[in-house]
């Protein structure tokens, strides 16, 4: 290693790393976003589906998408709100 990569480490203090460490995102938030996910790559999957009955629009899965974004921000949101109070 070199005395520059060394430097790196030391400029972080050990007490932000602990805090991130200890800071857990919601559990409720994090199923929000796992389960938009599955919706949005369901409905990625059924726009290319081979069964015409199957296939739905680029709206459908440009909504799924919306709800996938819209979660990721209120987990952000939400993980971010007790660092601020600390």
């Amino acid at each position: 290693m070199t005395g520059r990569t060394n430097a790196r480490r030391k400029g972080s203090s050990p007490a932000s790393r602990e805090s991130s460490q200890n800071d857990s995102p919601p559990p409720d938030a994090v199923a929000e976003v796992v389960t938009r996910f599955d919706a949005y790559a369901r409905a990625r999957a059924a726009r290319d589906s081979l069964l015409p009955g199957a296939r739905t629009g680029p709206w459908h899965e440009q909504h799924a998408f919306d709800d996938l974004q819209a979660a990721v921000a209120r987990l952000r949101e939400r993980s971010r709100r007790p660092a601020e109070g600390a």
